[in-house]
């Protein structure tokens, strides 16, 4: 059972927590989960937050927006590692090691899920009952692999969905590419005896291997040559598997290496994926302002491995002073897995190997973020914060004279405007200061309620009064105005030589020309996605008026032709013939709707 306690306010509470282990949570004031841990001893591992002398740059960046820490007692440290993964992966907390990965990477998927499996790529893991293989790179390898099996295995080429109700076999039994089990033409268990071959080719080839050599021979020397054939297609997938860049004088058969790198305040994890000796795939992970410490390492590898990632036989890594833990919560997932920390031989030069491929693709990430992030870095000191802020919102309204008022909130990283984070809002508030504070207080509560990173940073178009009323929300968040220049009572947008008047927490202020056009690029996008959102709206809304004005055009029939075409804009794109087939709507009731609707294009 949990329990709060505001400990980095009253640190004599201390005494209260259990020399047990367990799960710790800390919220910042408002509320926000900013990090999760465990510890074998709770009362030890808290006991060193209350000592700043003894912490990292990235825990005391924690710290200084810390108010109160929850605390969840379990029966071991292998209960308590499971559990700060699951709350990670729930919450994804900022000051986590939270998994985000680069890119996609395609895996061969052999789909037991099904009745009769069939084989294929996948770019993400998502059903637990199917096996995977993988990942691979390039594509064009797995690709070929993929066409040699079903050359040499007649397995199913269409889904159960597609299979269901067949009364006789499809074009691939006549071409000889399946075996029809939909139709009964192989009992079901043969056709899982060539899956299982499948699988063995996959995960252990070279018992298969030998075996099919041996076959190979037998048929040879009886003469029986349309056998061999086929046993000659299978070793030719087998061999395919087997090409690649070897690293047989590594003696790692099924295995990930897992290596470190870190330059100033961007860290990157490096997975070489290692399957019959041969590298078959790598990837990589960026993470801003996080200590990779042992516990950062081991949280991980246990998120990385239970988001469904196929579990080698042997992790090669480095940074765990006790590894027995994750062992364990990684057999928890299903298969026993053995942990290496090489100090010599060859497997240290794979993890070595492992640690340069990891220096070189940080030197190439943080070459890509350079200029955000000394933009960041300036931010940082105009705003005179603790830490570099990684996490921008932008936001501003639109109107005219006050009627339908939409918003629109806009985020930017380090790897730029993030489009997932953009959202729209319809507002009750007619005015800008009334309206702005109910759009952040929607913002901020989708955010906690999708357990999202609260914004470090908030632009918003304009001046004091948006400032005030973001400040109302976001108390403790640096907002940045940035107020478009005024002629004659009217403003004029930028276009970089407009000398923007900034202010930074209602205060007028100085900045750069660098920073200006900065803020600038970020206040026009928010204005861009807002504009775009009340046009669509006001659009909307002067067509549905003009509906209302045709005369015999009730509620039942403008509800009779919205279901019908699904919008107000598909009624209007429809010809006169659609339009028409709609219940209660005449050729001459048609012909007005069109006659209104193109008088307000």
């Amino acid at each position: 059972m949990a329990t709060l306690l505001e400990l980095f306010d009253n640190k004599e509470l201390i005494s209260t927590i259990p020399s047990q282990p367990g799960v710790y949570i800390i919220r910042s004031s408002q509320g926000e989960i900013l990090y999760v841990g465990k510890a074998k001893n709770l009362k030890n591992r808290l006991r060193s937050y209350l000592k700043p002398a003894g912490l990292d740059i990235f825990k005391l960046s924690m710290l200084q927006e810390a108010k109160s820490v929850e605390i969840i007692v379990v029966e071991s440290e292998l209960e308590a590692l499971l559990l700060e993964s699951n709350l990670i992966k729930e919450h994804r907390p900022p000051y986590n090691v939270v998994l985000k990965d680069d890119k996609s990477y395609p895996y061969l998927r052999i789909t037991l899920s099904e009745k009769f499996p069939r084989v294929m790529i996948a770019r993400r893991i998502k059903n637990s009952r199917d096996f995977y293989f993988g990942p691979f790179t390039p594509v064009e390898s797995l690709k070929q692999l993929i066409k040699l099996i079903k050359g040499t295995y007649p397995i199913a080429q269409k889904n159960d969905k597609s299979c269901q109700g067949a009364k006789s076999a499809c074009i691939y039994y006549q071409m000889g590419k399946c075996s029809a089990p939909c139709v009964g033409y192989i009992q079901k268990e043969q056709y899982m005896e060539m899956i299982d071959e499948i699988k063995s080719l996959l995960s252990n080839p070279r018992p298969l291997k030998a075996k099919l050599s041996k076959q190979l021979m037998e048929c040879i020397e009886s003469e029986n040559f349309e056998e061999a054939i086929k046993i000659r297609d299978k070793l030719k997938a087998i061999e395919l598997l087997e090409k690649g860049q070897s690293v047989s004088e590594i003696a790692s058969d099924f295995s990930d290496v897992i290596a470190f790198a870190r330059k100033d305040i961007v860290a990157c994890v490096y997975i070489v994926n290692i399957r019959f000796s041969n590298i078959v795939g790598n990837r990589s992970f960026f993470f801003y302002d996080s200590a990779m410490d042992s516990e950062s390492i081991e949280s991980f590898i246990l998120q990385y491995y239970s988001s469904g990632q196929v579990i080698p036989d042997e992790i090669i890594t480095e940074g765990l002073p006790d590894k027995k833990a994750l062992q364990g919560a990684l057999e928890s997932l299903g298969k026993r897995v053995k942990i290496t920390q090489p100090e010599r031989g060859k497997k240290l030069k794979l993890l070595e190997l492992a640690r340069k491929n990891a220096q070189t693709a940080l030197d190439v990430h943080t070459q890509n973020i350079k200029n955000n992030l000394e933009i960041f870095q300036l931010l940082r000191d105009v705003l005179q914060m603790e830490k570099t802020p990684f996490v921008i919102d932008i936001a501003d309204i639109s109107h005219i004279s006050f009627q339908q008022v939409v918003g629109g909130v806009v985020r930017y990283s380090l790897n730029g405007f993030e489009k997932d984070f953009y959202r729209r809002y319809q507002l009750e508030e007619r005015y800008e200061k009334d309206a702005m504070r109910e759009m952040m207080l929607r913002h901020k509560r989708l955010l906690l309620k999708g357990y999202k990173k609260l914004p470090d940073v908030i632009v918003v178009d304009g001046g004091n009064i948006q400032i005030n009323a973001v400040k109302t929300v976001f108390p403790n968040t640096p907002v940045i105005g940035i107020a478009k220049l005024k002629e004659n009572g009217k403003a004029i947008r930028s276009l970089g030589e407009v000398k923007d008047t900034v202010y930074i927490n209602t205060k007028k202020s100085s900045v750069d020309e660098r920073l200006l056009h900065f803020l600038q690029k970020l206040r026009d996008e928010a204005h861009r996605f807002a504009v775009g959102y009340h046009r669509k709206k006001r659009q909307m809304y002067v067509l549905s008026s003009v509906l209302d004005r045709i005369e015999f055009l009730g509620e039942k029939r403008k509800k009779a032709l919205l279901e019908h075409f699904g919008s107000i804009e598909a009624i209007k794109e429809a010809p006169l013939e659609q339009l028409i087939k709609v219940p209660g709507i005449s050729y001459k009731i048609a012909a007005a709707i069109k006659e209104a609707l193109n008088q307000n294009n």
